[in-house]
Order: C-alpha cells, then sequence, then structure tokens
C-alpha cells in the first residue's frame, strides 16, 4: 500500500474555512460528493477524504483548531438516507480511528489543560491589545 498515492476521486481533497456554510454539493461547499448509489464504494471514498483531511493538517499545521472540521459537518447532508451518506459514514470513522490512535498516546486531561491555558492566554492578552487602542 502507497500512502502518498495521488487518488482521483468524486470528492474535495482540500478543505477549508469559508464566511458561512455553502451546503452539501454546491461549488464551495467542503462536502461537494457525487450522488451514489453504491454505499461500499463511498464510505471507502469518505475515509480517502479524512486521509486528504489529516493530511492537510500535517501540511498546514496553523489550520489546526481553527474550525475547518465544523465547517466540513456544516457543508454534510446529515438527512440524506441515500447510499450517498456513505461517504460521511466513512469520513468520520477514519477520524474516529486516528483520533483513538492520538489519544493512546497522550493524558487527554493533561493535553486539554494545556490547549486551555493557551485559549486563555490568548484571549487576555486581546483583551489588553484592545484596552490599549481604545
Amino acid at each position: 500500500m502507497i500512502c502518498n498515492q495521488a487518488i482521483t476521486a468524486p470528492y474535495p481533497t482540500r478543505f477549508s474555512l469559508s464566511l458561512d456554510h455553502a451546503g452539501a454539493n454546491l461549488s464551495n461547499s467542503n462536502w461537494a460528493v457525487r450522488p451514489t448509489s453504491n454505499y461500499r464504494k463511498a464510505n471507502r471514498f469518505g475515509r480517502e477524504m479524512a486521509a486528504h483531511f489529516l493530511q492537510q493538517l500535517k501540511d498546514d499545521p496553523d489550520n489546526v483548531g481553527a474550525g475547518v472540521l465544523g465547517h466540513i459537518a456544516g457543508d454534510i447532508d446529515f438527512q440524506d438516507k441515500t447510499a450517498t451518506k456513505g461517504y460521511w459514514v466513512g469520513f468520520f470513522s477514519y477520524l474516529e480511528r486516528h483520533l483513538y490512535r492520538s489519544a493512546k498516546r497522550c493524558d487527554v486531561f493533561v493535553d486539554l489543560a494545556f490547549v486551555q491555558a493557551e485559549y486563555d492566554h490568548r484571549a487576555q492578552y486581546a483583551t489588553e491589545l484592545a484596552r490599549m487602542e481604545g
């Protein structure tokens, strides 16, 4: 199995933040997938989409914590009961696998405390900056 193999598929391979959620299958959507009647294939493509997303985070760590995953989820039609839902099932299932593997390697509550302290520090800095400018 070649991990860096380029995949040509009927789904997005780059994900982004937008001012609003585009919705499923619109041109500026993070979830522009082709409708399908093959759940198994959609599930496979969903896992591949998740791999692209994870690689994107590795390549551009500035997006980690920026809410890109929330924008992806906001563009998904979770009410779709057709085989097309296999895309999002595969996508989130593969992400769960990686979340588990990551969580096994650290104390998640120690990490949470670190992240929260980082956010608190940024908020304090922004408040002080606003006070100095105001």
